[in-house]
């Protein structure tokens, strides 16, 4: 009887209980707070990335001068700045014209910055016209795309995510955004007729 006693009584004996749970617990909620943290950073990442991608478009709208590549490298650079990442950034800004008539966005010039490749007619075709607006005969947009690398502080499982942002706005001061070498804008600058759409 005095043995069963005895085991009755340490079955009912919950003490110690909390310290063997939070052993457990412990490495689960160390990892919670970890995800949360770097989700919640990844968020705070994607939103600087778009401000940024917004200022060089609305600097770009607001030119009036005709523009260069080193102009865009200096954007991009301004671009690098504002995002704060620690990885190397690229850029593309592509000037389209849309031709009522055809129904289409052409492709007046496009420039890519840091490695990306220009976007031909056929890339804007298929990539950029579902990105732009309703625009009226003849009028001009400028599209600027943005790509920076969020790699996560900590290792909680997530791979480095590739945020990308494109944005279009219209020119404010002139009829469209020129670029040097392009003539007076009315052509096709990057047309070659290949498709560089791959790895956009």
């Amino acid at each position: 009887m005095e043995k069963l006693r005895i085991i009755r009584t340490a079955v009912r004996d919950e003490r110690g209980s909390f310290s063997v749970e939070a052993i457990l617990m412990f490495p689960l909620l160390v990892w919670a707070f970890m995800a949360m943290f770097v989700f919640f950073e990844g968020l705070r990442e994607s939103n600087i990335n778009l401000k940024a991608a917004y200022t060089v478009s609305d600097l770009l709208s607001r030119e009036t001068d005709l523009i260069d590549q080193t102009y865009l490298d200096g954007m991009n650079n301004i671009y690098a700045w504002m995002s704060r990442s620690r990885n190397p950034v690229q850029m593309r800004v592509t000037v389209v014209r849309y031709d009522e008539t055809a129904d289409r966005h052409v492709n007046v010039w496009s420039r890519g910055v840091n490695g990306k490749p220009d976007l031909t007619q056929e890339g804007v075709t298929e990539y950029l016209t579902p990105h732009v607006p309703i625009m009226a005969d003849a009028s001009t947009a400028i599209v600027v795309e943005t790509w920076a690398t969020y790699d996560p502080i900590m290792d909680i499982g997530l791979t480095d995510t590739v945020i990308h942002n494109v944005v279009v706005t219209s020119p404010r001061f002139t009829e469209q955004l020129m670029f040097a070498g392009v003539g007076d804008g009315t052509g096709t600058a990057h047309d070659d007729g290949t498709d560089d759409t791959a790895g956009l």
